[in-house]
């Protein structure tokens, strides 16, 4: 197959599980059905997917699982907060997309736990006529506590032996991001407002963003820019000590709360000395390393989406004005 035809077959796929995906966890509604049973191969449909009943060898399991699922889950819909998809030509009428999905419900009213699901999924199309046929969908969710380079979760397992201590675990488990061990979205928010209510106002808000990071994975493979996001928060770890709150806020965007050490000479130094540790973290790849961050003095803001906006406009100037630098917001 020539390249060109062999690249407009990858992008016709990907961009039909894009549809697919949002048709299920986003337009929950006849159209939407609609749209994912005129994809799918009646004939030869096999779906694997996260749950124990998930395993359907007919479009008839297929849609008898959808029905419940859909029933069990009511109104619930979901945000896809980061999605990466791959595609592989296996022949000339076959080709077959796999990548990673992350999604959070969204809920129609505040909820102290929301359900998220960062899955790993493989769809194999064939090309029927003029259209594309899903023959099979396998996707999965890891397992929240298998490190990296642990065949098992022996950890988790080794800890499930002190249930107390496991329990403990779970509670402080809801407050973290999967991936690097962070405070996720909701629970930085939480502490940030928090600390704000117990008076903070010489403490700074720092808004920090990878750049380019869209290139990295484009590089050096998905698989190495998830790496990447986990070695920059420990780089985060390492420059902010300390009782500073660290969050990762989005895909590739974290923020902290500089409660100590918060002079604007000091915060600088430390700003500074983050920039300059990930520039030299990434001195051996093929692309470049570097983050962008932008600074709000926390007086005279009331909660911390005021501080966000703030930090956020401070991390812009900072990416108009060339990248791998900080400025202060004002």
């Amino acid at each position: 197959m020539p390249i060109v035809e062999d690249r407009a077959f990858q992008d016709e796929a990907i961009e039909l599980t894009r549809e697919l995906w949002r048709a299920y966890l986003i337009n929950r509604s006849d159209e939407g059905d609609q749209v994912i049973a005129r994809v799918l191969d009646i004939e030869n449909l096999s779906v694997i997917g996260t749950g124990r009943h998930e395993f359907c060898s007919t479009a008839e399991q297929f849609f008898e699982n959808l029905t419940n699922d859909r029933s069990e889950a009511g109104d619930v819909v979901f945000d896809i907060l980061d999605e990466y998809y791959e595609a592989r030509v296996i022949d000339p009428d076959v080709c077959l997309v796999f990548g990673t999905l992350w999604v959070r419900e969204r809920p129609s009213e505040p909820k102290l736990l929301l359900v998220e699901m960062d899955t790993r999924f493989s769809v194999l199309y064939r090309r029927v006529g003029n259209a594309l046929k899903l023959v099979h969908l396998h996707h999965s969710t890891p397992n929240f506590d298998q490190r990296i380079n642990e065949f098992y979760p022996k950890t988790a397992t080794e800890r499930a032996n002190a249930a107390l201590e496991y329990s403990k675990e779970l509670e402080r488990r809801a407050d973290l991001d999967s991936m690097t061990s962070l405070y996720n979205r909701m629970a930085f928010e939480r502490l940030v407002d928090e600390r704000l209510a117990r008076g903070a106002s010489n403490a700074v808000f720092c808004m920090i963003d990878l750049d380019d990071f869209k290139a990295v994975n484009d590089t050096l493979g998905h698989l190495a820019g998830d790496r990447v996001i986990i070695d920059f928060a420990d780089a985060l770890r390492s420059a902010f000590q300390d009782d500073s709150i660290i969050g990762r806020v989005g895909g590739d965007e974290f923020a902290v709360m500089l409660c100590d050490r918060a002079s604007a000479s000091n915060v600088e130094r430390l700003a500074t000395r983050l920039i300059e540790a990930w520039a030299e973290h990434g001195s051996d790849q093929p692309i470049p390393f570097s983050c962008s961050i932008g600074m709000a003095k926390v007086g005279g803001f009331g909660d911390f989406q005021e501080l966000y906006r703030a930090a956020d406009e401070a991390l812009y100037a900072s990416k108009r004005n060339g990248k791998g630098r900080w400025s202060w917001y004002g």
